[in-house]
């Protein structure tokens, strides 16, 4: 048995309301026309099922990505730092984290994600700011706060890291 598939782009037919131009059938008027003889047509009976069919799969690659739109001009300071908004994508089923890369010996700092705060630990040289359990796209401001004068090279930087399987 042959099965013939038929689709149609009703995107111009203005929810079918008909406007006359002259004596001039339009384009939306001659997509409804369509649409109602289609709706008029019988459909193959689901019993005429011969068995065969045809199954697509495929696989989508794990993005997991995280990016700051505008870093800061200037140096870091004791006090509230404006790193920029922060943007995630990730769509791993499983989540995803977002570490925070920062110097060891940061005593009583914190960043802010988009109004939580999260401390640094002062032990380490990473901290996880962001621990999601679905996919997702989200913007956020992010707000580094100091309580001590930092030193002259503070390097920090962020790592978006996948969970569950990756394709």
């Amino acid at each position: 048995m042959l099965t013939k598939s038929l689709y149609v782009d009703f995107s111009s037919a203005r929810d079918c309301r008909f406007q006359q131009e002259g004596n001039m059938l339009t384009s939306g008027m001659k997509h409804c026309a369509l649409a109602g003889v289609l709706l008029l047509v019988p459909a193959a009976s689901a019993s005429a099922y011969d068995g065969a069919s045809i199954a697509v799969t495929g696989r989508v690659p794990t993005v997991c990505q995280v990016s700051i739109s505008a870093p800061p001009a200037h140096a870091i300071q004791t006090g509230a730092n404006d790193l920029g908004m922060m943007r995630e994508l990730c769509n791993s089923l499983a989540g995803y984290k977002i570490t925070l890369n920062h110097p060891a010996g940061l005593v009583d700092a914190w960043v802010d994600v988009g109004g939580v705060r999260v401390p640094l630990s002062p032990t380490q040289t990473h901290t996880v700011i962001v621990d999601n359990r679905t996919p997702a796209y989200r913007e956020r401001q992010l707000r580094l706060v100091l309580n001590q004068a930092p030193a002259v090279d503070m390097d920090f930087s962020l790592e978006a890291e996948p969970k569950g399987a990756v394709f």
